[in-house]
């Protein structure tokens, strides 16, 4: 199965854009300098700084006038703009909206989250020795934000300083990430920038709430493309019925277990989700196998299951679950029920491809 990863991975931005290294001159003087005298300068080219401002759907901010569009077209649909300093080593900017399936709008757990993901799987995706500066409390408007600051070492052996501010609703994440090379960072210039964004969509921050109906559907809709490899979307009945059943993902009381037990269509096998899955987007299924992989990942603020099963049959499901999975491992036997999504083909590691049923998850039981 493909391994998501998501905003908290956008800095790979680095990668794509602008040099390889700062440019360098023979001039023996250069090694000179001295630290004073380039953060003074640093510090005069920040205050003569011009900017420009973007405007989307819902959101705006500047950003300084000779940065670059990014073409995002080829990145997470999170990814709603991002602009670039091409004369320079990558120095950017990046604003995403993703869905939030825990609800929280405590912006320190996610900011938490994120210097786990990078400190365990930065190396990666070129995000070495990355350690946390600081953590801020930031509020947007009336909103809880808070903004995060790390260093870390490019693959290119370039010091990095990576801030991102970051907006928690009860349904989504808005999170502005920016990067710098150390030696072009200016926390004026930065500080700027944040103070500049605009959110026009409504925002929603109920302590203690229960998540939105339109959560668990628009949690499901988000990942079904990075899961398929953008070969499925959620279909609109699919949308639907989990928005009308958003308690049961996931099933969290013995109440809810019980419910979603109740639901499922005993009838329905893998053999009729593979000739068909479209005539069972409302209905519940439940399908039994061992558990060929199972993967966990903490990056949009809570825990949320990916476990492919195959069944007595050779068929696969690829369940996508909105919370852990406890002490299920590889090779153990469990049951998933749940709501199926979408037929969809991966790799295999004999080269070839093996078809799977997408199918949101309710329950995930270890047998």
């Amino acid at each position: 199965m493909k391994k998501l990863i998501t905003i908290l991975a956008l800095t790979v931005l680095l990668s794509a854009c602008g040099n390889s290294e700062t440019s360098k001159t023979a001039d023996t003087q250069t090694t000179e300098t001295t630290s004073t005298s380039a953060t003074e300068t640093v510090s005069a080219e920040a205050k003569t700084t011009k900017y420009t401002t973007y405007s989307g759907e819902g959101f705006s901010f500047s950003y300084p006038d000779h940065w670059k569009s990014v073409d995002t077209s080829q990145m997470n649909a999170a990814v709603k703009a991002a602009f670039s300093d091409q004369s320079q080593f990558a120095d950017n900017i990046n604003f995403t909206i993703e869905s939030s399936p825990s609800g929280s709008i405590n912006p320190e757990e996610f900011a938490n989250n994120v210097v786990d993901y990078y400190t365990q799987n930065g190396a990666s995706i070129g995000i070495s020795n990355y350690k946390k500066v600081s953590y801020t409390n930031k509020p947007y408007k009336e909103y809880n934000a808070g903004v995060l600051e790390g260093n870390y070492t490019h693959t290119s052996g370039t010091d990095i300083v990576l801030v991102q501010y970051m907006i928690p609703t009860n349904s989504e994440l808005y999170t502005m990430t920016i990067t710098y090379s150390k030696d072009s960072y200016n926390q004026d210039t930065v500080n700027e920038i944040i103070n500049s964004l605009s959110i026009s969509a409504p925002l929603e921050q109920t302590a203690g709430s229960t998540v939105a109906e339109s959560t668990a559907a628009n949690f499901f809709n988000d990942l079904t493309p990075f899961i398929t490899d953008n070969t499925a979307v959620l279909d609109q009945a699919s949308y639907d019925f989990i928005a009308g059943n958003s308690d049961l993902f996931p099933a969290s009381t013995a109440d809810l277990r019980k419910k979603a037990k109740g639901l499922v269509d005993s009838k329905v096998t893998t053999r009729h989700l593979n000739k068909n899955v479209a005539n069972y987007y409302e209905d519940f299924v439940s399908v039994s196998g061992q558990v060929i992989q199972v993967e966990e990942d903490n990056s949009l603020g809570s825990t949320f299951s990916i476990v492919l099963v195959m069944d007595d049959n050779g068929n696969y499901v690829t369940a996508l679950y909105p919370a852990t999975t406890g002490d299920l491992l590889d090779g153990d036997y469990a049951t998933v029920i749940g709501a199926p999504i979408a037929n969809y083909s991966f790799q295999n590691v004999g080269g070839g491809f093996t078809n799977s049923t997408l199918i949101g998850a309710s329950l995930v039981i270890a047998e």
